[in-house]
């Protein structure tokens, strides 16, 4: 500091904390209004925008000035800061577009949904963006029944109790009853999410659809009581600002959705479905081929396609930001995912094609046949295994299909291209892996008959191990192993717990 302090400034005395905040105070406060309503507004948690403000505004007389008397720092209203502000903020925001969240995950709360919403019901034409989570049924909502909400952009209804349909129609927007939600004609929507609610039916939401051309997001998870209507062909519904499509609804429903809605800038699609009764082949039909453009340019930014399985029949298949989960029971989870890839090769061709492939096996038992499916996935390059002493026959059938020759007419190994091996290692699995390296990688002379005479894939890259689910099962570091691991894969990187291993 001395040297760029003149002797001036050095013969100075040093001035007070107290004096230097009030010096930096005074410096701050010289700032226009809008700027400092820019950084209170920076500075607010959304979850409690109230106690921010109260703090803020106890700084001096000027800052607390600014916030009693500007609109827009009170326009963001959260339950959270209990039911004095809530009102007091509705007083203070004027004509300013409102942003209500109410969010509750427990019974016994401090405010309910009907006194959040009867708090704000005045200013109903103004609300720009609505979210409310509760334990409550939607038919508590009495705020929502009778409003009108011209200005209304976002809605979000999430009942996370909400499990079996309700007795009565939910009235809102001050709809008829024999329509429901036939009146929430909002020109300016532009996110509508409802999760686990009902009953509805399929023709409101249509209408919604039909008139909110900006929309932007549309989630509909366990909504109960929609069918495909019955009056005939609908009309495509063109969202042609749609960038989010998250579906987990009954596999009629979302093929009617898929068939109807058209959207060209979309840019993520989650779809989750029940694979139970009825096969992907009923999902994946011609009436969706208007999204194979789409698909095909949201499959060009993806880095590689992921397909995994776990012990409860579930299955993803994940190409970037395209990606299904789904359940399956009476049919093979294998043959469903690669239904799936099939129809995305045939119609998306090259852009899936070249994408490199990523398997991982949670606790499931994958046979020859199983894994033979994706075989034919023209570059499988990484493997993830994840063991537990509880599925024990996971590494000795998946190993053995590895280090072993598939085809009858011409031999060829399994996943020639691959690269990678994630293994979650239980102490009895060495074996496994190490006859699967050797007969897969080892010299020839050293090989089962079967194999003998064919040559072997590219080395591995990388074997990386982890020991055991949650520690429980970990077997010790093993170091004399991994070499062996290293030395049998010809000099991959041995990684242990995500640690790079150096031998000398």
């Amino acid at each position: 500091m001395q040297s760029i302090l003149g002797t001036e400034d050095r013969d100075r005395p040093m001035q007070r904390p107290q004096t230097l905040l009030s010096t930096w105070r005074d410096f701050i406060n010289q700032l226009p209004a809008e700027i400092l309503i820019t950084v209170f507004q920076q500075s607010l948690d959304p979850a409690r925008p109230g106690k921010d403000l109260a703090r803020l505004g106890l700084v001096c007389h000027l800052w607390r000035s600014i916030i009693e008397s500007t609109p827009s720092l009170w326009a963001h209203i959260s339950a959270e800061d209990g039911i004095q502000h809530v009102q007091t903020a509705v007083m203070k925001t004027g004509e300013m577009p409102l942003e209500l969240v109410y969010r509750s995950t427990e019974d016994d709360t401090p405010i309910t949904v009907e006194d959040f919403l009867n708090a704000v019901t005045e200013k109903s034409i103004y609300w720009r963006s609505v979210e409310i989570l509760s334990r409550e049924s939607p038919a508590a909502y009495p705020g929502l029944q009778s409003s009108s909400c011209p200005a209304l952009e976002k809605l979000t209804l999430w009942c996370i109790r909400q499990t079996a349909p309700l007795p009565q129609p939910i009235i809102m927007f001050n709809g008829l009853v024999s329509v429901r939600l036939e009146s929430l004609e909002l020109v300016a929507l532009k996110a509508l999410t409802l999760i686990n609610l009902g009953p509805q039916s399929m023709e409101e939401i249509i209408r919604i659809l039909q008139t909110s051309p900006d929309l932007l997001t549309l989630v509909l998870e366990d909504v109960v009581g929609l069918r495909p209507p019955n009056t005939g062909d609908i009309p495509a519904i063109h969202l042609q600002h749609l960038e989010t499509l998250k579906l987990r609804l009954p596999v009629p429903i979302m093929r009617f959705l898929l068939s109807t809605l058209h959207g060209s800038k979309l840019d993520r699609l989650t779809l989750t479905a029940n694979f139970s009764s009825l096969p992907p082949s009923m999902l994946f039909t011609p009436s969706i081929t208007h999204w194979v453009p789409v698909f095909q340019r949201m499959a060009g930014k993806a880095n590689r396609i992921e397909i995994e399985f776990d012990w409860s029949n579930l299955c993803s298949v994940k190409f970037g930001k395209l990606y299904y989960i789904f359940h399956v029971e009476v049919f093979d989870t294998s043959q469903c995912a690669r239904e799936i890839l099939d129809w995305h090769l045939t119609n998306l061709g090259e852009v899936v094609a070249a994408l490199p492939a990523y398997l991982s096996y949670q606790d499931v038992c994958p046979s020859f046949g199983d894994l033979r499916l994706f075989n034919q996935l023209p570059n499988v390059t990484e493997l993830s295994i994840a063991d537990t002493a509880l599925a024990e026959k996971v590494p000795s059938k998946l190993f053995n299909a590895l280090g072993s020759a598939g085809g009858t007419k011409l031999p060829q190994w399994l996943f020639p291209h691959l690269g990678v091996i994630h293994y979650n290692l239980t102490s009895r699995s060495n074996r496994y892996l190490l006859s699967m390296l050797r007969s897969r990688y080892g010299p020839r002379g050293s090989r089962e008959p079967s194999v003998h005479e064919l040559p072997s894939p590219p080395p591995l890259r990388e074997l990386r191990f982890f020991a055991g689910v949650g520690n429980i099962w970990a077997p010790q570091k093993n170091v004399a192993f991994l070499q062996e691991v290293q030395l049998l894969s010809k000099g991959a990187k041995i990684f242990w717990m995500d640690e790079l291993q150096v031998f000398d």
